[in-house]
């Protein structure tokens, strides 16, 4: 596990397990609640039908409009995504 920021882990049926190091933000946005995960950010699982944006010095992802599982548990974010 990395000291700089969080690791993100992402599944999806179409590429498989991809995961990043260092991130530094993690947005969640759906139309109940919005999210803003930083590094050592409490431990949380849900499920999120909206977006989800990635930020890292060396990583910028978005998706959008996604149906997924979501944990963040001790600097490590797992992203479930549905097809």
């Amino acid at each position: 596990m990395s000291s700089e920021g969080i690791r993100v882990r992402i599944f999806d049926m179409e590429h498989g397990l991809k995961e990043y190091e260092d991130v530094k933000t993690i947005r969640i946005i759906s139309k109940d609640y919005n999210l803003l995960i930083m590094k050592d950010y409490l431990s949380v699982i849900g499920e999120i039908v909206g977006s989800v944006d990635i930020k890292g010095d060396n990583v910028d992802l978005s998706f959008k409009q996604i149906r997924a599982f979501y944990m963040n548990s001790k600097n490590v974010f797992n992203l479930m995504i549905e097809e």
